[in-house]
């Protein structure tokens, strides 16, 4: 959808949303670095410059490629051109999450630092990402919920909405949005309130991948998908990337608690 043209070049809402959320994400971690010295950074002001370039570049880059590798391989691999048409197809949270570890490797050795102390700075504007994204979805008319039976139509008529059909289907963004934005930025918060986040490096991210995996493998049951999307045991090709993702987190999980042990 786009929402303005500055001949030749059309600027679509959710390059808007994506741009907000960059500079939401930017002033938050400037506050958090200034008033804790997260991660002991020195040259703050050049590390959040490169911090901002990095992530912007190896995010679109991933979310890109997630997307024509995860998603949509075949089509692409017959009109190889089209990964560049960037305003014709979706992205994908998959490759973008790869994308950011690929971003946090690359600070962390420029800078000399844990690539989990990295990781814990950019966690942060996953939320915004991911709530003006759903935001963005429900504008768009797209990801929506399944369709609404009788009883949620009764009871929550204004969480059904007409798109592109006839019928009547969830507005399930306007919930993806709360758990994955709202909720999880409050809990970011309280850890850094508690100053306990500060005293336990790459316990956020650790608390990201298991939170966002959990959530979003849950609310794949309620979005609608085309038949060709679920794979086996009735689970959208999603819910199997979240089960990888959640297992990258238990993972972490097990080197943290290791870890914490070898201190007592």
């Amino acid at each position: 959808m786009i929402a303005f043209s500055i001949w030749p070049i059309a600027i679509h809402y959710y390059g808007i949303f994506y741009a907000v959320s960059f500079i939401l994400w930017y002033f938050y971690i400037k506050y958090i670095i200034e008033k804790t010295n997260f991660a002991n950074i020195k040259n703050k002001e050049k590390f959040l410059d490169d911090i901002l370039v990095y992530i912007i570049l190896w995010v679109l880059f991933g979310w890109r490629l997630g997307y024509v590798f995860f998603y949509n391989l075949p089509y692409f691999i017959h009109q190889p051109w089209k990964v560049f048409y960037v305003w014709e197809w979706w992205m994908a949270f998959a490759g973008a999450f790869i994308g950011v570890w690929v971003a946090m490797f690359l600070l962390a050795k420029k800078y000399k630092l844990s690539i989990f102390s990295v990781s814990d700075l950019i966690v942060w504007i996953l939320p915004f990402w991911l709530g003006l994204g759903r935001l963005w979805n429900y504008l768009n008319w797209e990801l929506y919920g399944k369709e609404c039976s009788t009883y949620i139509t009764n009871h929550f008529w204004f969480m059904c909405q007409n798109f592109w059909t006839n019928h009547l289907y969830f507005a399930n963004q306007f919930l993806e949005s709360f758990l994955e934005w709202w909720l999880l930025l409050i809990i970011f918060q309280y850890l850094i309130w508690k100053k306990w986040i500060l005293l336990n490096r790459w316990t956020l991210t650790i608390i990201f991948i298991l939170y966002y995996s959990i959530i979003r493998f849950s609310l794949e049951f309620i979005r609608w998908h085309p038949k060709d999307y679920i794979l086996y045991l009735w689970l959208s090709r999603s819910q199997y990337l979240m089960i990888l993702i959640f297992l990258l987190g238990i993972v972490l999980l097990y080197l943290k608690i290791r870890n914490w042990k070898k201190h007592l």
